[in-house]
């Protein structure tokens, strides 16, 4: 039995935990929050296995809803606050949460009669209780292992809305195996939280793994490199963690060049880190910047560079704990030094697609091997490398495009007649998504069509108008003759 809420527990009441635009709350004051807004949703109705969607950025109102909810045995749902409303009515639709829970700029973006129309009981967070002087005492409740604590909203192949279910177990393993990593994270570190916490690293491993530590945690609400780069100034920020994008624009920055002084750890994720990106970071900022590889499937780490010397090239070495083979078409273990698709199986590899089967089984084993879609090798030292994907995600900085996705929605414009989406290579966010489209339909009008229903970085930044597209005789769209 455990309950990740408790992990603030035995923190020093007076021991800064959050700053969030000048705001300073303690572990004290964090868990009076917590118990107060606890007291409201409680009365709501939420208790064990209530699910409750929550669209907020990164800002306290997220720490205090999560450990709420999860404390009182519900599971909680992150989405993009920024997400159209229509996207996010989709993911809705999939989990049937009990409650959304709507921060400030969910509140300035969203119609939120639509969503409560169609979906769900909507509460505004600044309707929350705040912590008194008669806040009932904080709810952590037992929970067994393998009950829901999340659910992450992503999509498939099919490009249909998919939940992700990942358990306190799930998530509570990866904080005990980067405890085995030398140096392990303390209290004494001060971490960034610029990674959105509705994506599974910025959850787990900056928000929640630090608030283990009994760590600080710095939020900044939306990314822009210049703010970033103060407040790691301003706060001695010690773990600096970003996507590849970010660092080019870190690097791009007026700041001076011993802005990241106070830095011991520098690392990225989410997709490959162009070498001459490493180099120029090591040179100007003098701090080596380590890679890391995983998934929402694996809560999220497999492979990590810290603890061991950094290859630029390299991912790294696998996290103490996860079993990854590579192996090829038919499931066989590939020689070393041969390429190979990763699968893992660990204590983090989540329980399945929430409802859905076919999906689950299309990727997890009976005995629990996870078949990730991508390829790597690795090497003599068992640093692992990363070759290629095998599925046709179109990696956005850091976020997971799905071709069929967006094909989905090109395809519900009435002048569209066929759409085949792929990716080309951005030098700001790694990646670009490439609209390929026969029909009549202009380009302002997809642009207009799009933007209701796609986050930004789902949305095409390029279109071609073709006369026919590349169909194989099954059906099936022939996309490397578009890249």
């Amino acid at each position: 039995m455990m309950n990740l809420a408790g992990l603030i527990d035995d923190h020093d009441a007076d021991t800064v935990a959050v700053v969030d635009r000048g705001e300073t709350v303690t572990y004290g004051e964090l868990r009076r929050r917590v118990a107060a807004m606890q007291a409201d949703l409680g009365g709501r109705g939420v208790g064990e296995d209530s699910v409750v969607a929550l669209a907020t950025g990164n800002d306290v109102a997220f720490v205090v809803a999560t450990l709420s909810v999860l404390g009182l045995g519900g599971i909680v749902m992150p989405l993009n606050p920024g997400s159209p409303t229509s996207e996010l009515v989709r993911k809705l639709d999939v989990a049937h949460p009990d409650l959304l829970l709507i921060g400030h700029a969910g509140r300035a973006h969203l119609d939120a009669e639509t969503i409560t129309t169609a979906t769900v009981d909507l509460i505004e967070l600044s309707s929350a209780a705040a912590a008194s002087t008669d806040t009932p005492d904080r709810v952590v409740v037992d929970r067994p292992d393998d009950a829901a604590a999340f659910y992450l909203a992503t999509s498939g192949v099919s490009g249909n809305a998919k939940v992700a279910v990942l358990t306190h177990r799930n998530i509570g393993w990866i904080h005990e195996a980067l405890g085995e990593i030398e140096p392990p994270v303390t209290a004494d570190d001060v971490t960034l939280g610029v990674l959105p916490f509705t994506h599974i690293f910025g959850l787990n491993v900056v928000l929640l793994g630090t608030l283990r530590s009994g760590g600080k945690l710095v939020l900044q609400q939306r990314f822009d490199a210049d703010e970033s780069l103060r407040l790691v100034q301003e706060h001695g920020v010690t773990m600096l963690t970003g996507a590849p994008p970010m660092w080019q624009r870190w690097l791009a920055s007026d700041m001076p060049d011993d802005v990241l002084a106070s830095v011991k750890y520098a690392a990225s994720g989410a997709a490959a880190l162009p070498i001459s990106v490493f180099r120029a970071a090591k040179q100007r900022f003098g701090v080596e910047i380590a890679q890391g590889y995983g998934l929402t499937e694996t809560s999220p780490i497999v492979t990590l560079g810290r603890g061991c010397p950094i290859r630029p090239t390299s991912v790294g070495r696998v996290l103490p704990g996860v079993e990854v083979a590579l192996v090829d078409a038919a499931g066989t273990p590939v020689d070393l030094g041969d390429e190979g698709e990763i699968v893992v199986r660990s204590p983090g590899v989540f329980v399945g697609y929430l409802d859905d089967v076919e999906s689950t089984e299309s990727v997890l084993s009976e005995d629990g091997w996870l078949w990730t879609g991508d390829v790597g090798i690795f090497d003599d030292d068992n640093y692992l490398y990363l070759v290629d994907r095998i599925k046709d995600i179109v990696i956005v900085s850091g976020f997971n495009v799905y071709p069929a996705e967006v094909e989905n929605v090109l395809m519900a414009h009435p002048n569209v007649q066929g759409a085949i989406v792929t990716g080309t290579v951005d030098a700001m966010t790694g990646e670009a998504v490439v609209a390929h489209v026969t029909g009549t339909a202009t380009e302002a009008e997809l642009q207009e069509h799009v933007a209701e229903h796609l986050s930004r970085y789902k949305q095409p930044s390029v279109y071609h108008f073709l006369d026919e597209l590349p169909i194989a005789p099954n059906g099936k769209a022939i996309r490397r003759a578009l890249r």
